[in-house]
């Protein structure tokens, strides 16, 4: 179990040189180069929305997402690397770098790497308006003759670590593992399932502290951050609850590969320390607590439906 309560660092990437826009997605972002490396990673800026009161306020998708990738590692899922960023110019801009997915050689052109989103794997693809070929069955099915990620736990397939990420997506409360949110690096000697990445929409990260304050102090059981975590849907087929999804995900699994993710979510203290270690100019006490009790909730809840 790791002592250190530090908070974590920060990269300023001010002086990053910039290798172009990233078309994906419906936020802008960007992909810099390492000054000292020469790697590439996606700068993602947070973002902000309106309150009820009509005032402006930054949302947490930039510590939910480095939290994530944190709550990853202490899983053994493997997901990008994340880090908290920091730009610095005419104002002061808040986000996060998350290395390439893809191996240096993979980016040099060496191996000829391919990044593949999920929707051009699936038998039927899918559009926002229309998902219903995307189930928990066609992705495994889309898996087959797929290797694991490099770092999986040993003796896993493909599907054994997407079902982990699911677990992941169980425990944050990720609502956003669309068909583009994973992906399948295709070389001309392999094709290999992708380390999780965008896990920005988790722990609550869209709502105010004034609301995230409200759950946490009413004493309505239908308000409480346990409820708000229940109520988190995917977007896969008929939008399933988050648990049934992981749920239905194990079930696919040897009982070795289930007991593995599941033993990797006993130790909830572990997973909730990286919330307490978040910088406090990017991450309220408020924030902290929602996203805590968030994450205890739906880990608690999976082993009452799994085991």
């Amino acid at each position: 179990m790791s002592t250190d309560q530090s908070p974590y660092a920060e990269i300023d990437v001010t002086q990053w040189p910039s290798a172009g826009d990233e078309q994906l997605g419906t936020k802008p972002k960007r992909w810099l180069m390492h000054p000292d490396t020469g790697e590439s990673w996606l700068l993602k800026y947070a973002t902000y929305s309106t309150g009820s009161d009509g005032s402006c306020y930054r949302k947490g998708d930039d510590w939910a997402e480095f939290i994530a990738s944190r709550v990853a590692a202490g899983l053994g899922t493997p997901a990008a690397h994340v880090e908290l960023a920091v730009e610095r110019s005419e104002t002061v801009r808040y986000g996060i770098i998350s290395k390439s997915v893809l191996t240096e050689d993979e980016q040099s052109g060496d191996s000829d790497g391919e990044l593949v989103l999920g929707n051009g794997l699936l038998a039927r693809p899918t559009a926002p308006g229309d998902r219903l070929g995307y189930t928990i069955d066609a992705v495994q099915a889309a898996l087959a003759n797929t290797k694991p990620p490099i770092g999986s736990p040993p003796g896993f397939g493909a599907w054994d670590v997407f079902a982990g990420y699911l677990v992941l997506d169980c425990l944050i409360g990720n609502t956003d593992r669309h068909e583009e949110n994973w992906a399948v690096i295709v070389t001309p000697n392999e094709r290999r399932l992708a380390p999780s990445f965008d896990h920005a929409s988790s722990l609550g990260f869209q709502i105010s502290d004034a609301q995230r304050n409200q759950r946490l102090e009413t004493r309505d059981e239908g308000f409480t951050p346990e409820t708000y975590a229940r109520r988190a849907k995917s977007p896969f087929a008929n939008k399933p609850h988050l648990i049934d999804v992981a749920s239905a995900a194990l079930d696919r699994c040897t009982r070795a590969v289930r007991e593995h993710w599941l033993s990797a979510c006993e130790d909830v203290d572990e997973l909730v320390r990286p919330i307490w270690r978040v910088p406090d100019d990017r991450m309220s006490e408020v924030a902290r607590q929602f996203a805590e009790r968030l994450l205890r909730s739906n880990c608690a809840r999976l082993f009452d439906q799994v085991r």
